[in-house]
């Protein structure tokens, strides 16, 4: 009986470290990098403990200042402050971390309960999954920027020609 006993505890261990080592632990780059792709709407914002929620942030939305992140497939993306675009890439480190770099600093990502944070010198903003925008923001930004130049050249060529 009790040889019976060890055997069944040997194989319940046996049978418990292969389905840990086949519980998909990390994953791959692919699996990591699909929890973050897309466009992700800011909820929650908070800095030196003063919080701003979703009601003011839906007032300040209406108004035309919106603010989103967007995260591309390719590694690529921009996060939009109240219509200006800061173009930058991000990283996945799992399918909970990664970081995004804009203008040589890089800020940490976590995603938690269907939530991504980024974090940074006491400031936190929350975004929550959103619908991808008719236009990238990073293209409207330089079409932008484009067309600005456009119109200075266009200005100076007039005045020169006087």
């Amino acid at each position: 009986m009790k040889k019976g006993i060890i055997a069944l505890l040997a194989c319940v261990f046996a049978l418990s470290l292969s389905l840990v080592g086949c519980g998909g632990g990390g994953g791959n780059a692919a699996d990591a990098k699909a929890a973050f792709i897309g466009t992700w709407d800011l909820v929650e914002m908070e800095e030196n403990g003063e919080v701003t929620g979703s009601e003011d942030l839906d007032m300040l939305k209406a108004l035309g200042l919106d603010v989103y992140l967007e995260l591309n497939e390719d590694g690529t993306g921009a996060l939009v402050l109240f219509g200006e675009a800061m173009n930058g890439t991000w990283e996945a480190k799992s399918a909970t971390e990664g970081t995004f770099k804009i203008e040589n600093e890089t800020v940490d990502m976590k995603i938690a309960d269907s939530k991504l944070t980024m974090e940074q010198s006491g400031a936190k903003l929350t975004f929550a999954k959103g619908e991808a925008r008719s236009s990238s923001a990073a293209a409207a930004s330089s079409e932008a920027a484009s067309s600005e130049a456009a119109s200075s050249e266009a200005a100076s060529s007039a005045s020169s020609a006087s």
